[in-house]
């Protein structure tokens, strides 16, 4: 049972594989995908994420999924898809 304040969210598959994130300037930064979900994602970066930022996601062999950065901490950051993803 959830807690009372606490987020419904769909469960998250533990990965860890890399993709390209493109950011509003058109510039590529290398991630490493920790976690997904249909409504979001897990990064790992080398680079500063800007909350609040709208990005492309590009996955080999999967295609690229509209995101919104809406945390980042560190070398760490959350993303949540813009469409709804359908994961295999």
């Amino acid at each position: 049972m959830r807690e009372p304040g606490q987020i419904k969210r769909s469960p998250r598959v533990d990965t860890r594989f890399p993709a390209t994130l493109i950011n509003a300037d058109g510039d590529s930064v290398a991630v490493i995908v920790t976690d997904v979900s249909r409504e979001g994602c897990r990064l790992e970066t080398g680079d500063t994420l800007k909350i609040g930022e709208k990005v492309e996601l590009r996955v080999p062999k999967l295609g690229t999924y509209p995101a919104q950065i809406r945390w980042a901490l560190g070398n760490d950051a959350g993303a949540i898809f813009l469409e709804p993803v359908i994961l295999p």
